[in-house]
């Protein structure tokens, strides 16, 4: 399910986005950094532009879909993982780096070289796929994932004040920085709240300290249910905050959290709950095959299926004839 969810969600951030555009840039404006030197510069004359991006988004899209849905799950998954590292690189050759996307793409590779597939999928229902035996195998994966974004967190305070310092906690830092990413134009959202933060000057101090503290602490999600409770529902209104308060938004990272929930208990709560069972009974009763009666017989609903009821031509007389165990037709009057 966790692969479902995650694949799902970068299939709908990619359908929504346009590559065309992208492709219209000027291949100068190109900086590769990391791996991406290695490809020459005329791939890049090939891949940016309106048509190479285009074929990129769609491949993209298939991959995401297949591995969504569970089919070819071990293929499509590791292509989805590797077109999506090279897009998200591709991205930050062009100069902006943003780190929200990354716990995601490391998370692809997990889901990509772990048995991933073997249940909430088409490969399960089409080719019945066995799952393997014992919880290690498919519990290591989700640990190692929330590990991942566990760390995404506590490094972000680590950077914090490794390059600011005591400086970090400067009541003015947080209001100025607001503002400044709520003038440009670099951002989906314009919202203009961050021009109320200079008047909660006094208490800017205190709000720097606890989102600190929040993301130092984040690794206990990884032990305590209590612990994670809070952290997640933190997080959940921190990332709302910063879009509202600075159109700073980090969609992957609260899709992220769904590698938190406990999917087979809230499996059997849906599955135990009235709505469910209410629905499960309509469409069971609403698409039940029902068996059809022969040329020149009745069915009776009521009477037990051993029995079969017919008309004796001859004389016109019922009688009902019982399939016995032996497979002999016992006849009665």
């Amino acid at each position: 399910m966790i692969r479902a969810a995650l694949c799902g969600f970068v299939f709908l951030d990619i359908l929504l986005t346009d590559f065309v555009d992208l492709g219209r840039l000027p291949v100068t404006v190109i900086r590769p950094t990391g791996a991406m030197k290695l490809l020459p510069w005329s791939f890049y004359d090939i891949l940016v532009t309106p048509r190479g991006m285009l074929i990129l988004k769609v491949l993209l899209l298939i991959s995401l879909a297949a591995a969504t849905l569970g089919y070819f799950t071990s293929v499509s998954m590791k292509c989805a993982a590797v077109l999506f590292l090279f897009y998200q690189g591709l991205l930050r050759s062009f100069g902006h780096f943003n780190h929200d996307e990354m716990p995601v793409v490391y998370m692809f590779f997990v889901l990509a070289f772990t048995p991933s597939g073997d249940w909430f999928s088409l490969d399960r229902m089409l080719r019945g796929a066995r799952a393997r035996a014992g919880d290690i195998v498919y519990g290591y994966p989700i640990l190692l994932m929330r590990v991942l974004l566990a760390w995404s967190y506590f490094s972000s305070a680590l950077i914090k004040l490794r390059v600011t310092g005591l400086a970090y906690f400067n009541p003015d830092n947080l209001p100025t920085l607001s503002i400044l990413h709520s003038l440009d134009n670099l951002h989906d959202t314009h919202f203009r709240l961050a021009f109320w933060l200079p008047r909660a000057r006094p208490v800017m101090t205190v709000a720097i300290v606890l989102v600190l503290l929040w993301e130092f602490l984040f690794p206990l999600a990884l032990f305590s249910k209590t612990a994670r409770r809070i952290i997640l529902s933190a997080g959940v209104v921190f990332h709302i905050g910063t879009l509202l308060f600075m159109n700073v938004f980090f969609p992957y990272h609260l899709a992220a959290y769904v590698v938190f929930i406990d999917w087979p208990r809230l499996a059997s709560q849906v599955k135990g709950s009235g709505l469910f069972q209410s629905l499960s009974g309509y469409f069971e009763g609403r698409f039940r095959s029902r068996p059809k009666s022969e040329p020149g017989s009745n069915f009776e609903r009521n009477h037990p299926a051993s029995a079969v009821l017919a008309i004796v031509p001859s004389t016109g007389q019922t009688r009902c004839s019982n399939l016995s165990s032996t497979g002999k037709m016992t006849a009665s009057p």
